[in-house]
């Protein structure tokens, strides 16, 4: 990693009461596997009579002029069972995520019709019970509430189940995790949000507004004399690359001097050839796909506890385990207190 410029104090992500309850590991275990923007795919799966075919060799798939037969019960056996099978061990993880497990299993052909007969059928299996709901992250669509009470106990109780310590306060560094898609947010989030780390969406190239603060940050932090960690996680492509060089641009330019490291994570080639990725050819309307060699990839396509343990990995090599040990000492003493809150006023 070379230095860089830019961090600061970071804004925690705060989950519901309950979501955090359980112990943060420590940060020498061995990391936990728990087990827009490819044109051609849509977010929601449609109907569609055909198969969708690179009839341009431009990389978009359209509408086969000649349509295929309806696929068989057999055939759609074939495919529930790769679903069933990728969501086991993925969960939780993005529709585009399961399309492209299936897509490698050999179940589906990789076109825009084979994306949407997973999604319909992802639809079928979650409503007779065969998958559960809470396996499928949607990052795109949020709903936001005040948390409120009825009664001061009832909030006491809250505070006690889900208090935490800081966790990066009295570490040397800071980590924040920036994800070029909403959809690949729920993957990690239950890392990030395990070890007390900011979580931000940058939906392609960031602007001005979103780079200032974020070198705001890292300018705090730099006062305190951390050095601010910040990777990236964005497809292999030309604007995917390009947005990332464009974000620590602008962020380097806010905060010039200022103590941090960016580092793009995932996707990258090293991962590309690793994993043997699936690639689409670059678009050819893109400005920036002439300085890009290769073809492109996804950030979909790593498989989710492969994202999950790359974020991980990333992280837990910034904590002291001294710090990190007295801190969750700390935290269970203090939880202790709350809880005895509560119950001297019942």
């Amino acid at each position: 990693m070379s230095p860089a410029t830019v961090i600061g104090t970071h804004r925690r992500i705060h989950g519901s009461a309950g979501t955090e309850r359980e112990r943060r590991p420590s940060p020498g275990a061995p990391p936990r596997t728990d087990s827009h923007h490819a044109a051609r795919f849509t977010s929601e799966p449609t109907a569609g009579t055909g198969a969708a075919v690179d009839v341009a060799g431009d990389g978009f798939y359209r509408a086969s002029p000649v349509k295929r037969s309806r696929r068989t019960n057999a055939e759609l056996d074939l495919i529930d069972q790769a679903i069933i099978d990728s969501v086991a061990t993925e969960h939780p993880v993005s529709l585009r995520g399961v399309f492209y497990r299936v897509m490698s299993a050999g179940a589906i052909e990789k076109t825009e019709a084979g994306y949407n007969v997973v999604g319909r059928q992802l639809i079928k299996l979650r409503a007779s019970g065969r998958v559960p709901y809470s396996y499928i992250t949607d990052g795109t669509r949020l709903m936001r509430k005040p948390a409120t009470w009825s009664h001061l106990d009832e909030m006491l109780e809250d505070a006690a189940a889900s208090y935490r310590r800081a966790l990066w306060h009295d570490q040397p560094a800071e980590v924040i995790v920036l994800s070029e898609k909403d959809a690949i947010s729920g993957v990690v989030l239950p890392i990030t949000a395990r070890w007390d780390v900011e979580l931000g969406i940058t939906r392609g190239y960031s602007s001005v507004t979103f780079a200032h603060s974020l070198a705001q940050t890292i300018l705090c932090n730099t006062e305190t004399g951390k050095t601010t960690f910040v990777y990236n996680l964005g497809d292999h492509d030309a604007s995917g690359v390009d947005a990332w060089r464009d974000l620590v641009a602008k962020v380097r330019g806010f905060a010039p001097g200022a103590s941090a490291e960016f580092v793009r994570i995932a996707v990258t080639e090293a991962q590309i050839e690793e994993h043997q990725l699936p690639t689409r050819p670059s678009k050819s309307s893109d400005s920036r796909a002439k300085g890009f060699a290769g073809e492109s990839v996804e950030v979909d396509a790593l498989p989710a506890s492969v994202l999950r343990e790359v974020v991980e990995e990333a992280i837990t090599q910034h904590l002291d385990p001294d710090a990190y040990d007295l801190t969750m000492s700390v935290e269970d003493s203090e939880r202790t207190v709350l809880a005895n809150m509560v119950g001297g006023l019942r």
